[in-house]
């Protein structure tokens, strides 16, 4: 649905230009598909045609002089309503218009057509953009300011285009958005007016409901003696912002409100409808109907349809009849708004193969109380632009909605969000909401919805609003929990889970163990003595006697299992409890076992064949998992103390997070794998996972990505072994160098002629700025800084 700026603002204060209205809608639940900015070149003005003449050399072509208010130009113009006297758009010389399809500029110039020069060009709205189509060019009102830029003349417009969800048919109008609005931003609605002076009554059997079900409202008015002619200006370039087609006044007037308020209405001719009555009733099987679009309808029991004394005149809330619409010779006009059921018009739509405006809201279901309103509105309109008289309005009404206040529990919101709203900022936002507040308590309220919000029918409903209005954003972030079954911890599981998910994406499988194992597996993994061993009191046999202190032992079964039925190539994992003891009490925790050893691909992928996993890519496992968690600030470095010892010395390594180890991993030692008959190295980490729940997620930070290009720079260096490469990196990003986004190693190497106990690292820095393009001057500054601090404060002998 479309919706245009200039028109909102009619009824909301919008509070700037709109340029945050997108977001502040789209962060309510309202989507924005589309941003359309209206507004035609600088250089068109307000002009007026003195006088018109053939051209000497063109039948189709006239010579038109213009005034502009301060000259008098010679246009050569090829449209057919051009005439004196006119108030027109005129082009300028300089005026530059853009194709929408093709982006190419077009330059208004001075040039010959037929031997005659013409100094502008007379614009269509279709040229300006107004419109997708034109017969002609556009005609402006008499009392058009001559001379005056056509963007101060026609206010420039955005028009949004928006998705609405099937539960909000409230937003499906002008209204609704601004209704929307004024709640976002604190703003009050200004409704239009729609007082009506009745002259005459109206018949009361001029309406009859024959199927109170499917029609539980309709209502008539007569008004007599109207004018249909063309719309004024103000109304067309509403309808024309929004992509309708403007027919007539008291059609164009219809499909205003609308428009404005949501409600679809429907004018009949009164001297086609014969007897002058309406009647509402389902249609009778194979029964005809010839619609508005010129298309014949074949009907059936189920759909309703709108009737005179002998006919169909209107598919009931989808489309008028064709023998019954208002055309330029009607004088007097019955005014429909109605109530359809809407399962019956979506089911009716559907199997006609019909959508329409009207039949798009009935079958979301139209605001009850509206019907008089939006009748009241467009009659008022009707008077004011076509002239007439107006009776008073029938209203018959066999039923009503019934409407359930709904039970509201401060705290429970308060839960249900995870913010610590007041019940006074929860009952303002239901006040902003136009919704009643009632029964008001230290704990509760009762919420009575409006009419237009028959969506809202629970507690979870009214949850739903406040988050809305109170801010998404505002949010916090935190892990979610609950309690079931006594103690379970439902944001251990879900953390659980996510990891299990996010090595099963990397590629491995996982494995199950059993959670016991005999003393000699049990005592595998180093890091734990007999004295730690959890004894069974009464095991199934000796293979049982403990429960595993490590997810180790099992592990390295499982590689031996696989490689004993030549299955060598393996990326697998487990998760699991682990249990060991001590002097003052038994523990029970959460691990995470990875292993990885032989080739990374099948052996069918001839060019990869021999490529074998290795430390840097289970390292890359231990890093994604993080990543996956939002974990940014981890720093793996080699394990100096505390070494366990199931790895080689000279890979093992630890990850840390907040200087907190989380894993220990690195190439398990051969005491391990003798035996498994393993003929490539086997590298496995053991993960923390109880530490890794502990670590605070942080809240995402978002910014903007820079539209300008980044600057880079190489810098290399000797170092000796002892320093890593984490601390390169963190001492480069503790000197705080300006617009340095990024540092990335592309190179390590080492023979004799560097000597023995050193290596050369390359780094790549990457600068890069937000608002301007970086100068020479500014990078190769910030990049000898960067090598004189490594040189003084590292030793780092630079290459």
């Amino acid at each position: 649905m479309k919706v245009s700026y200039n028109w909102l603002s009619q009824y909301v204060d919008m509070g700037s230009d709109g340029s945050d209205l997108v977001e502040k809608l789209t962060m309510a639940g309202v989507e924005v598909e589309d941003v359309i900015r209206t507004s035609v070149p600088a250089g068109v003005i307000v002009a007026e045609i003195l006088e018109r003449n053939k051209h000497p050399n063109a039948d189709k072509l006239s010579v038109c002089r213009v005034s502009t208010g301060k000259e008098e130009l010679l246009i050569v113009c090829g449209a057919p309503n051009c005439d004196a006297g006119q108030k027109v758009p005129l082009a300028t010389i300089g005026t530059v218009f853009i194709d929408k399809e093709t982006g190419k500029e077009f330059n208004i110039k001075k040039a010959k057509l037929r031997g005659v020069e013409s100094s502008g060009m007379i614009c269509s709205e279709k040229e300006l953009g107004l419109s997708e189509q034109s017969s002609g060019i556009m005609v402006l009102p008499k009392d058009a300011p001559l001379g005056i830029t056509f963007n101060d003349y026609m206010k420039a417009d955005t028009v949004y285009d928006l998705e609405i969800t099937p539960n909000r048919p409230d937003l499906l109008s002008h209204i609704g958005i601004a209704r929307e609005i004024a709640a976002l931003c604190g703003g009050k609605v200004k409704y239009p007016e729609t007082r009506v002076s009745p002259r005459a009554k109206i018949p009361p059997d001029t309406v009859e409901i024959m199927d109170g079900e499917l029609c539980p409202r309709y209502t008539a008015r007569i008004i007599r003696n109207v004018n249909v002619a063309e719309s004024p200006e103000w109304l067309k370039q509403r309808l024309k912002s929004v992509g309708l087609r403007p027919i007539n006044n008291i059609v164009d007037i219809t499909n205003f409100v609308l428009l404005e308020l949501g409600q679809p209405l429907h004018a009949f001719d009164l001297s086609l409808l014969e007897g002058q009555k309406i009647i509402v009733r389902r249609a009778v099987d194979d029964e005809k109907i010839i619609a508005l679009d010129g298309r014949e309808y074949k009907l059936n029991k189920n759909n309703l349809v709108i009737c005179d004394l002998r006919k169909p005149v209107a598919l009931a809330g989808i489309m008028g009849g064709e023998h019954s619409g208002v055309v330029e010779t009607t004088k007097d006009v019955l005014l429909e708004s109605a109530y359809f059921k809407p399962s019956n018009i979506r089911s009716s739509s559907k199997e006609l193969g019909i959508s329409t405006d009207s039949s798009y809201r009935f079958e979301r279901g139209v605001d009850f109380e509206m019907v008089l309103k939006a009748s009241d509105r467009a009659s008022a309109l009707i008077l004011e632009l076509a002239g007439g008289e107006a009776t008073e309005m029938l209203d018959v009404c066999v039923s009503r909605p019934e409407i359930k206040p709904v039970s509201c529990r401060f705290e429970k919101i308060r839960r249900t969000l995870g913010v610590g709203i007041t019940n006074n900022e929860i009952a303002e936002i239901f006040t902003k909401l136009e919704l009643g507040v009632t029964e008001v308590t230290s704990d509760s309220c009762k919420v009575v919805p409006t009419s237009f919000r028959s969506d809202l029918r629970e507690e979870a409903d009214l949850a739903e609003e406040v988050a809305r209005i109170y801010g998404l954003d505002k949010i916090p972030l935190v892990s979610v929990s609950a309690v079931a079954g006594g103690s379970f911890k439902m944001d251990a599981y879900v953390t659980v889970e996510e990891v299990r998910n996010q090595l099963v994406a990397l590629g491995l499988d996982e494995v199950m163990n059993y959670s016991y194992a005999d003393e000699k597996a049990a005592l595998a993994d180093s890091r734990y003595g007999k004295d730690r061993l959890l004894a069974m009191s009464n095991p199934i046999s000796h293979e049982s006697a403990f429960l595993r202190p490590s997810l180790l032992s099992g592990m390295l079964r499982t590689v031996e299992h696989n490689i004993s039925r030549k299955n060598a190539d393996l990326a697998i994992f487990e998760i699991g409890n682990v249990y060991c003891g001590n002097s003052k009490n038994d523990e029970e925790k959460i691990e995470c076992c990875i292993a990885m050893s032989g080739r990374k691909h099948p052996e069918r992928f001839s060019h990869e064949k021999k490529a074998l996993y290795d430390f840097y890519d289970l390292k890359g496992v231990l890093e994604s998992l993080l990543e996956s968690r939002k974990i940014g600030n981890c720093e793996v470095r080699r394990c100096t103390e505390n070494q366990p010892g199931n790895f080689v010395e000279s890979t093992c390594a630890e990850l840390l997070v907040d200087g907190q180890r989380i894993a220990v991993f690195g190439e398990i030692t051969g005491r391990l794998t003798k035996g498994i008959r393993i003929q490539c190295p086997l590298f496995a980490a053991l993960v923390d996972m109880e530490k890794l729940l502990a670590v605070t997620v942080p809240k995402i930070q978002y910014s903007q990505i820079s539209l300008f290009p980044s600057v880079t720079r190489d810098v290399a260096m000797v170092m000796p072994d002892s320093i890593e490469h984490a601390q390169i990196i963190k001492f480069i990003r503790s000197l705080g160098i300006p617009n340095l986004e990024k540092v990335e190693i592309f190179d390590e190497f080492r023979d004799e002629n560097i000597g023995v106990g050193k290596k050369s690292l390359a780094y790549t820095l990457t600068f890069r700025c937000q608002d301007r393009t970086l100068t020479d001057a500014e990078v190769n500054a910030s990049h000898d800084k960067v090598r004189e601090k490594l040189k003084s404060e590292l030793h780092a002998e630079l290459r």
